[in-house]
């Protein structure tokens, strides 16, 4: 049986989050309003430099509707790596999409 590590579970929450708000082509500041949270606490979770509450995973999967076993999916590495090209071509993609 696989057990998880703590920094490891944050990466992974962490970039699946990143991944969502790139998808939706939402600022941080965007879905912190949504949310009812602050931005800066949206990077830290991207980041992986903190811990979600339960709360804010719920809020995060019904914002974006995703299932919330999603979020807590062990991903292998190749799967991890596909979500990091896919974080890198977005964010290229939405920093030279036009502003309105």
């Amino acid at each position: 049986m696989y057990k998880w590590k703590i920094e490891e579970l944050k990466l992974q929450i962490g970039k699946l989050f990143l991944l969502y708000r790139l998808r939706s082509m939402l600022s941080q500041l965007q879905l912190a309003n949504e949310l009812n949270l602050s931005s800066n606490h949206i990077g830290r979770i991207e980041r992986a430099e903190t811990n979600p509450t339960l709360e804010i995973i719920v809020d995060y999967c019904n914002f974006f509707e995703v299932d919330i076993l999603t979020i807590f999916t062990r991903l292998s590495g190749e799967e991890m790596g596909a979500i990091l090209n896919e974080i890198n071509d977005l964010k290229v993609h939405n920093k030279n999409k036009p502003k309105k």
